[in-house]
């Protein structure tokens, strides 16, 4: 074993794996109410770089508040069936919203009822087409479109 070898075990070993819907319903929580979530996941070549959780409400102090519910150690596991990435991220909170489109990098995956001109999207449903659009990014053209149409979102998880 190489010293770049043990590194890479040392820094993977340190590593605090967690789940999407974790971080999502804990971000939710701090707030009394939450008019929408976005996943941004920036991609380089099909390869997740980051994702950043927003959440949309009117609680934020600011346009794009940090919140600290988890630490630099802490990764975003994304199965890929034969590889499970391991992505960073951030948590976000602001009152500039809430963002309704979705795209190749975007995607909304809770919309309240009461968000006037938006359709609501349960957060469930969200989970499981954003989960969908991270785990298999080759169905996915570059105009950000799946391949079945994106009412998919709506009841997704039927």
């Amino acid at each position: 074993m190489t010293l770049n070898d043990a590194t890479e075990v040392e820094n993977r070993e340190s590593i605090v794996e967690v789940e999407l819907e974790t971080v999502v319903k804990q971000a939710m929580d701090e707030f009394d109410y939450v008019a929408s979530v976005t996943i941004t996941h920036l991609m380089t070549i099909n390869r997740l770089k980051t994702i950043e959780v927003r959440v949309y409400t009117g609680e934020a102090d600011g346009v794009m508040d940090y919140l600290g519910l988890f630490g630099g150690d802490h990764r975003l596991t994304i199965d890929r069936g034969d590889e499970t990435l391991l992505v960073p991220f951030g948590v976000h909170a602001s009152y500039d919203g809430p963002v309704t489109w979705n795209s190749v990098e975007q995607t909304t995956i809770y919309m309240d009822q009461s968000v006037l001109g938006a359709k609501q999207v349960q957060l469930e449903d969200g989970l499981a087409y954003v989960r969908d659009k991270l785990e298999n990014p080759e169905e996915w053209n570059q105009d950000g479109e799946h391949l079945v149409p994106l009412e998919r979102i709506r009841n997704y998880t039927d």
